[in-house]
């Protein structure tokens, strides 16, 4: 029996026509409803899930997944049972750093050694005990080359005096010695201006924070929790796998 190539060849380009409208149709229905759910946040991604049926959603530094027609969502962890792998931490871990490298460092306090080798992104909150434990090993994490660049996280939240310390010390002169102060205790002078605080808390909900502190390792794994600053070095030289 011979086949007519040229048929062949045009029963192909339709079906992947067919394919590439299905999945346009699938991608707008899937951005309607998470533009209904998240109306200020950007669809950063839409893509078919290791699951069939499933579409992967990244949203900022959040990651769902969806039915085709947009209906049904689905937050959780897909675990390859062949492999052994979370095919979820590392895909959301790679949302959450995206999210944070478009943060301008102009919107962070930042301590930072001579040379550093590694940089972390604490959420911190200037009235939690276990923050101020970790300020205080700061000599500590500069030593072991590691940066720290602060996001405020006031989990008390809005209007709340934790809030408005968090102000104080990006409005001030010296925001370095502002935090460090704070962190000791010592009563500043309440200041206002313009400031990112609000930013730091929405993006800190968005990627899941519930305590401070949180810590975001360079490659968007969070720690939840005061980490010592060899320990932290370890974490980020791969010595803890």
């Amino acid at each position: 029996m011979k086949t007519n190539i040229r048929s062949t060849g045009r029963i192909a380009a339709l079906a992947l026509g067919l394919i590439a409208t299905v999945a346009t149709a699938d991608e707008a229905a899937i951005r309607r409803s998470i533009g209904k759910l998240l109306p200020d946040l950007k669809v950063e991604r839409i893509e078919p899930a290791p699951v069939s049926g499933l579409y992967e959603v990244v949203v900022g530094p959040r990651l769902f997944y969806m039915s085709a027609d947009g209906r049904y969502l689905l937050q959780g962890n897909i675990l390859d049972l062949k492999t052994h792998e979370n095919i979820t931490e590392s895909k959301l871990a790679k949302a959450k750093k995206s999210a944070l490298d478009q943060v301008p460092e102009d919107k962070m306090v930042i301590f930072s050694p001579e040379h550093p080798k590694h940089t972390i992104t604490v959420f911190t909150d200037i009235d939690c005990g276990y923050c101020r434990k970790l300020h205080r090993d700061i000599g500590d994490f500069m030593k072991e080359g590691i940066r720290v660049r602060y996001l405020f996280f006031p989990r008390a939240g809005l209007d709340s005096p934790s809030y408005h310390k968090a102000v104080t010390v990006w409005c001030s002169k010296d925001r370095k010695q502002a935090l460090t102060d704070a962190k000791a205790g010592k009563e500043l002078a309440p200041l206002t201006c313009d400031n990112p605080v609000q930013e730091h808390m929405l993006l800190g909900e968005l990627m899941g924070v519930t305590g401070t502190p949180a810590i975001v390792l360079e490659d968007g794994r969070l720690l939840p929790g005061y980490v010592p600053a060899k320990r932290m070095a370890m974490y980020l030289n791969g010595e803890d796998k």
